[in-house]
């Protein structure tokens, strides 16, 4: 069996084994449109000025906030679970022939449908919920996703050095929750801090497709390079746990 063979063999086996979930299907759905909806409803309790360092409607910046943190702690404790449950199976194919890289590619590639779609629910969430037309829907669904992909991969890391369901899920759920504080550009944190936070560019583009109807190109090369980071470092964990058989 080739290598693209076992990695296609792979991706099939881990989205089979999710979507045999129907409670975590239906998760990837509710989730989203109920954190925009409660984000954009408790941000709308404050006056537009004098609080908070945003111009324009207070309760569209909360949506937008929802949306990226459902986004990104979604999918990042969907990684989280890959990593978990498939530990044991990896490791028993890595002793067949798989390789390291060839599992944790099918382990990216789940995890990358399942940000999309995390991505569409919360997309759509915004333009029923956002009292204004998205000038830019698919620069919006674009940031989502990269915030989804960047917190995935996060999750990948999480689940291979600390595979507890969990300790890992509240872990990633806090990085997501503090990431998108400054992320949101609620209480005027300088720029040159934010933009190490994984969540800002993401939330920088989707905040500018929807706000303004355009694409912020500025903040494609930054969330990419956030993204290539989180994506050698899962690599380099997931593989060196598969291939010496530790606990992943």
């Amino acid at each position: 069996m080739s290598g693209v063979t076992r990695t296609v063999a792979g991706i099939r086996a881990s989205t089979r084994s999710f979507v045999r979930e129907p409670f975590t299907v239906v998760l990837l759905v509710a989730l989203p449109a109920l954190s925009i909806q409660i984000y954009g409803v408790g941000m709308g309790q404050f006056p537009d000025v004098g609080i908070f360092a945003v111009s324009g409607s207070v309760a569209t910046v909360g949506r937008i906030t929802g949306a990226v943190f459902a986004t990104g702690a979604l999918a990042g404790v969907l990684g989280l679970f890959q990593m978990i449950s498939a530990g044991y199976t990896d490791r028993r194919l890595a002793i067949c022939g798989f390789r390291g890289v060839e599992l944790v590619a099918a382990r990216f590639a789940t995890v990358a449908v399942a940000s999309a779609v995390v991505g569409v629910v919360a997309t759509l969430s915004l333009v029923i919920l956002v009292d204004d037309p998205i000038g830019a829907p698919v620069a919006a669904f674009g940031g989502l996703a990269l915030a989804g992909a960047v917190y995935g991969l996060l999750g990948i890391v999480v689940g291979s050095v600390l595979p507890r369901e969990l300790e890992g899920s509240l872990l990633l759920v806090i990085l997501a929750d503090v990431d998108n504080v400054f992320a949101s550009g609620l209480f005027g944190i300088e720029e040159n801090i934010t933009q190490f936070a994984p969540l800002a560019h993401p939330h920088a583009i989707v905040t500018q497709a929807v706000v303004e109807g355009s694409l912020a190109t500025e903040h494609l090369a930054p969330a990419a390079g956030h993204l290539g980071v989180f994506a050698l470092a899962g690599v380099a964990v997931y593989t060196y746990q598969v291939e010496s058989g530790g606990d992943a």
